[in-house]
């Protein structure tokens, strides 16, 4: 017997962490992009605040980019699992390196 409330409930755990993951890089990269910027690594206009106090040229360059990836793999979600998995991964293995460092 199948049981839809288990399937609903496994659906709804998974949107809960894509939102969340999705909410992280747009909080976060801008920021970083904002860091690296100042340090020269970037052009000089992510490190600027827009109207709203917030790194939007950031977050305008995250949603394009989001959007071109979505158009490249014509909006098959499960060929960019893959992509979404190894980022993860990687930056929280970066993070994780870098506070080991500064330890």
């Amino acid at each position: 017997m199948r049981n839809p409330a288990l399937f609903v409930s496994g659906l709804a755990a998974s949107t809960l962490v894509l939102a969340l993951a999705a909410n992280t890089s747009f909080g976060g990269l801008p920021i970083l992009a904002s860091v690296v910027a100042r340090d020269n690594r970037l052009p000089h206009a992510f490190a600027l605040r827009g109207d709203r106090l917030v790194f939007s040229r950031g977050i305008w360059v995250l949603s394009i980019m989001s959007a071109a990836l979505l158009v490249a793999m014509r909006g098959n979600t499960d060929a960019l699992l893959p992509m979404f998995a190894i980022g993860v991964f990687t930056g929280f293995t970066l993070a994780q390196g870098g506070l080991v460092l500064h330890w």
